[in-house]
Parts: C-alpha cells; structure tokens; sequence
C-alpha cells in the first residue's frame, strides 16, 4: 500500500517550459552521475543493475497504464520525473508529488513531478511502482490535483490480486467499524482525511464498482472530470448524467448493498489461497505471492460513522498505514444497509 501527496503552486505565477531532448532508445542509458535515464524517468537506486530494471518496468507501466486508463499513450513529459529506489525489508510505500500550474497552452498542466519508493523489491517492481506511476498518468490527465478516493482507488486498481481482496476486505471492516465516510462527503475531499485507510479501501471499492459499471474507466474518468467541475462540488449532477443514480446517496445505497455479496476471489477459493501465482488485470508482470488462511469476509453490520477529515494544509504523511481490526461477525442474517454520517472535522 502506497501513499502519495500533492504540492500545489499558484497556476498563474509558474509558466512551464518546454524541453526538447533526443529520444532514448527503450533500454534507456547511465549518466555520468550514475543515474539510470530513459525517457521519461531519471532513476536512483543502490545499484546500476536495479536502476535499470526500475526504469525500464516504470517505462512499460507508463505506457501499459495509459493505455489502460487514456486508451492510447501518453507523449514523452518535458521533463523526467526523478524516481528514487530504497530497498528495505521492512515496509513498503510510495510518494509521488506534483507541481501543477499554467502549461504553454495556458490550461493547468503538470509541470514538474517527483516519485520515490521504497520497501522490499518484490513488492516495489509488481505493486507500488505500478501504483505510484497511475498517479501520473491520472495527473496527467487532469492537469490538476485528482480527488483523493479517485487517485487512490484508481491506483490500488493497478496492484496485484491480493492487495485487492485485502482492501475489499478492509472495507468491509471500516464500514462495520463505523468508519466509513459518506460518498457525498468523500467526494469532495481534497485532502486524506486522518483515517486515511478508509480513503485507500473505500476509494478502491468506489472506484471498482463504478468502473465495473457499463462504460468502463472511460466513462468514469469523465464522471470524475465532471465531479471537479465547481471547485469538487459538482458531484450529484454527474452521478445522474453518468451512472443514472438519483443522488451520491442513492449510488451510496447500491454500492453497499453489493458488498454484501463476498468478494469473487472468496466465492471462487472459499476463502483460503495456499499457493497462489498474482498478476496485474491488465496481464503484465507477474509475482509469486503466498498466502494461507485469507481473512473471512466481514458481513455488513452496524451503521458506520466517519472519523475526521483533515485540513487543507499539505503536509507529510507516515510512511504506513493503521492495519484495521477485524470485526467479529455475529450468527445471524446480514443486517440492514448502514447508514453513513458526517465526519468530525479536525481544527486547523
């Protein structure tokens, strides 16, 4: 799991330049400074031979992303992006960070972007560099800062199999917990709010449920372009023009009531997974990930409140995220729907 942060300049005071340089082939080349350049990222790593293989996997998610998300490919930036590798075996994470501001044709454009990863390498190649390069391509496509559950949602959609079912899981957790945080509120969020877990699960599930709706991520990067209109507020005119809900309420009742159907991976397995081999929905580079006796599936309980939204500073975020508490199931039938209140808000 990966976070990530925006840092925002006044659109008017930055104009971007552009910068004309010779394309390199795929393999990409060393500097003279050791960095590993292709043509689009400026990577830093312990070793050449990581540089490479970073750089390299980043190119083709940047392309594989693109095509997934835009339906075509993304032209060559300006400017590579500094992409700097820390290995560790302790946890993993990610941040990319964004300077938008007025492009050559005048329109918010992205005009300067940084991305570091770090944690065990397994996990960076196959999850977190895949999700912190669809930061990109989102930004990129907005030429803004994107919404926090779209941006993050969006981007676990970019992790392997197993990251999905945990944060479907997770969820399901939160909304028991009464944690979750209402669609007509998480909308409009600019920023992570303090439980920031719920933004990464309830922004995945969001986001999973409306792509798998008829139109696919075309249609639903125009329902995000249409929900920014407004400064963010324009949110329950484009859930009736897109998806045909009559509210964020109305699409926040269908969504819950399909969670109460367990996830495909636990219908298909029961629940359990011994040796399982995980690949990207798009079928690119596959990880070997192992696992036994996967987490049961939370039903839906009691109703669920939100817990804080943070102000609208920019500020650095830990590097890992609260694991959240299963919640014990009781014997009997799936409960109503919750209902989702208003979060607390947190003082300035």
């Amino acid at each position: 799991m990966t976070l990530r942060w925006n840092r925002l300049l006044s659109a008017t005071a930055i104009l971007l330049c552009i910068v004309v340089r010779p394309a390199l082939g795929a393999e990409g080349e060393f500097d003279r400074d050791g960095s590993y350049k292709t043509a689009n990222f400026r990577v830093v790593a312990s070793s050449r031979e990581l540089s490479e293989k970073f750089g390299d996997l980043a190119e083709h998610y940047r392309r594989e992303k693109a095509q997934e998300w835009l339906g075509r490919e993304m032209p060559t930036w300006p400017q590579r992006c500094p992409l700097r590798i820390e290995i560790n075996l302790k946890q993993s994470g990610g941040a990319t960070t964004f300077t938008f501001g007025a492009g050559a044709s005048g329109r918010s454009s992205v005009l300067s972007q940084e991305m570091k990863i770090w944690g065990e390498t397994k996990q960076l190649l196959y999850s977190v560099l895949p999700h912190e390069v669809t930061h990109t391509v989102l930004a990129q496509h907005f030429g803004q800062a994107v919404p926090r559950w779209a941006d993050e949602g969006g981007s676990v959609l970019s992790e392997n199999e197993d990251e999905w079912f945990n944060h479907d899981i997770r969820c399901r957790e939160i909304l028991n917990a009464n944690r979750g945080i209402p669609l007509r509120i998480l909308f409009t969020m600019k920023e992570y709010p303090r439980d920031m877990i719920v933004v990464y699960a309830q922004g995945y599930s969001v986001c999973d449920y409306l792509i798998n709706q008829h139109g696919g991520r075309k249609k639903f990067l125009e329902f995000v372009g249409m929900g920014m209109k407004k400064d963010n507020r324009n949110w329950e005119a484009a859930v009736r023009e897109f998806y045909g809900f009559e509210s964020a309420d109305d699409l926040q009742e269908k969504w819950i009531d399909s969670l109460r159907t367990p996830p495909q991976r636990a219908r298909n397995k029961g629940g359990r997974s011994d040796s399982t081999t995980l690949a990207s929905r798009s079928g690119g580079n596959r990880s070997e990930v192992r696992a036994s006796a996967l987490p049961g599936v939370p039903l839906l309980e009691t109703a669920s409140i939100a817990r804080g939204v943070s102000s609208d500073r920019d500020e650095r975020r830990p590097t890992s995220l609260p694991e959240a508490k299963p919640v014990a199931r009781p014997d009997r039938s799936p409960p109503p729907i919750p209902l989702l209140l208003p979060p607390e808000p947190i003082g300035r």
